[in-house]
């Protein structure tokens, strides 16, 4: 049966975007518009609302849904609170026969999404996730950004249903912390392309940051700090003055 999800805003004007089980439709259920701003793409939905409503028929679970929260927006979901709040943001979908690796700004969920597979080899940790398809699909969903995406082989990659663009994106993201509270560590690593953006720098007591020169980045961080920082490539080499204390992980994987 069809499920009827209506989005309203009481802004001038609140973006969004969702992904759903199948056979997504635009509605006029509860005097919605359709507008034909309002973009489907697969069983996903990206538009824009203000003083106004949008409708969409749909059937299975509503997987994710994002929103600008500098509007206010009210979401139900046959007729009940859809708390999109309680949600993941976004679902990310890989489909081809490839080797992947990617980093989020949280622990990313696995999904059946679009059809998706939920296998035993495709592993995940709060930093990001790590798996591989052959000939089939792998579906994720998550909060906030993707921070970066390593991909081995031939694979179609798409963020609520539109195209990811992870070859533009830096191949992995880097973090470093210490998981004791007194605890602190210099660090000095280099990697084998180009350092494109730091993501977060802890700049605290006994944490001065980090440095950019180059392919090399040298940082410290203490107690509950951490750096992150998002490069193309792999790490060639990586030293710290205390090795016991410092935990670095890129992508998914634990290099330290």
């Amino acid at each position: 049966m069809a499920r009827v999800s209506t989005v309203a805003t009481r802004s001038s004007g609140t973006s969004y975007s969702f992904t759903v089980g199948g056979n997504l439709e635009k509605s006029t259920a509860d005097g919605a518009s359709i507008n034909s701003s309002d973009e489907i793409v697969g069983n996903s939905a990206h538009g824009g609302v203000g003083n106004g409503t949008d409708a969409y028929t749909f059937t299975g679970p509503l997987y994710s849904f994002d929103f600008d929260q500098s509007g206010a927006i009210d979401v139900d979901l046959d007729g009940e609170a859809a708390r999109v709040g309680q949600r993941p943001d976004h679902t990310l979908v890989i489909e081809g026969t490839a080797n992947y690796s990617f980093a989020t700004e949280s622990y990313p969920l696995v999904s059946r999404a679009y059809g998706a597979t939920i296998d035993q080899d495709d592993r995940r940790n709060k930093y990001g996730a790590a798996g591989s398809v052959q000939s089939g699909k792998d579906a994720y969903k998550y909060d906030g950004e993707l921070q970066a995406f390593d991909l081995d082989g031939e694979a179609r990659v798409t963020i609520d249903g539109k195209a990811a663009h992870v070859g533009q994106r830096p191949d992995q993201a880097v973090i470093l912390f210490t998981d004791e509270e007194y605890a602190s560590a210099e660090y000095e690593f280099t990697v084998s392309g180009s350092v494109r953006e730091g993501l977060h720098d802890d700049r605290g007591e006994g944490a001065d940051g980090y440095t950019i020169a180059g392919n090399t980045v040298s940082g410290s961080v203490w107690g509950n700090t951490y750096d992150k920082v998002a490069f193309d490539g792999q790490i060639l080499s990586l030293s710290s003055n205390h090795d016991s204390a410092l935990n670095v992980y890129s992508n998914y994987e634990k290099l330290q």
